[in-house]
């Protein structure tokens, strides 16, 4: 099985048996002791290196989602930058990857923080092309920042499974829930195996951020989110995710009002379609399908300005 991650969906009994605290709360559970450093914070403005050099050729940053890490990522951004020679840049959201306190009484603003950092640096270094990958609340938490903020090298942006309107209502809930005292946490739904890219436990305050987040940036794209005239996305969204409703990826379709925006809707139960399914033949072909779609996206000439 292959994890779901991000998923709000457990029985009411067991939210219930949660009053009390997490059941099972091991060290390796929370501190991603077992993370490869592949998968760690590994940003291209901090490298030692001469960037003067470099600054002509296109820099691929990613960011992952809530509660993981940039394994999310990795797979996609390894097989870009060998197919087309991208720099890249692998971005972990702030508090994520280490202890769950820290993540428990982070802000979404601290999440941001590290990816804002980046395209800060990389504009001071003199890079001219940027392209950002970003998948789940990733992709929200960059639709936030780009809204307040102008990155003129950053040309094209891939939104994988962005959070606008989660699947799962209970996320609107978390206010209430965590001011009442009724949950501590929830569980995480993915399968054991994928310990150390994801925390097991999901705190309720982090899902307190994750709904202020989101309700943000609903507000901002339902009165027309305008971004850089220049700037062009692809947003990938699986049909049958259970985590994030389609209607996100059409609300961003309809609601960037001035940039060309395209949308690809797979035919997929996942969602994150861009992570390896080797047991399921067909999913592993939707995702070779969906790493083509977007390296022809980033290698497209520009369309002339809007």
């Amino acid at each position: 099985m292959n994890p779901q991650p991000e998923r709000f969906k457990p029985s009411l009994s067991a939210l219930l048996a949660l009053r009390k605290g997490f059941p099972y709360l091991e060290p390796q559970d929370l501190d991603h002791p077992e993370n490869d450093p592949h998968f760690g914070h590994q940003s291209w403005s901090e490298r030692d290196l001469d960037h003067s050099a470099l600054i002509d050729q296109p820099v691929l940053v990613t960011v992952h989602g809530f509660a993981g890490t940039p394994f999310e990522n990795a797979e996609i951004l390894d097989w870009l930058c060998q197919q087309a020679g991208y720099l890249p840049s692998r971005i972990m959201l702030g508090a994520h990857g280490i202890g769950i306190e820290h993540f428990r009484q982070a802000s979404w603003q601290e999440w941001q923080a590290p990816l804002e950092q980046e395209l800060k640096a990389l504009h001071r270094l003199g890079y001219r092309q940027i392209f950002l990958l970003a998948s789940s609340t990733g992709g929200t938490l960059a639709l936030e920042l780009l809204k307040r903020m102008h990155f003129p090298a950053l040309q094209k942006m891939v939104l994988v499974a962005p959070l606008i309107e989660p699947y799962d209502k209970l996320m609107r809930l978390s206010k209430w829930v965590h001011h009442a005292g009724l949950l501590r946490a929830i569980p995480n739904g993915f399968d054991d195996a994928s310990i150390g890219h994801w925390y097991r436990e999901i705190p309720m305050p982090a899902i307190h951020q994750l709904d202020v987040l989101t309700r943000k940036v609903r507000q901002s794209l339902r009165a027309g989110l305008k971004l850089p005239r220049g700037l062009q996305t692809l947003v990938v969204q699986s049909r049958h995710d259970v985590i994030i409703d389609r209607r996100s990826a059409l609300l961003i379709t309809d609601r960037l009002v001035q940039s060309h925006v395209e949308t690809l809707f797979l035919d997929s139960i996942w969602h994150l379609p861009i992570l390896s399914r080797r047991s399921d033949p067909r999913e592993e072909a939707i995702k070779n399908w969906v790493y083509r779609r977007v390296l022809d996206f980033l290698q497209r000439q520009d369309l002339p300005p809007l």
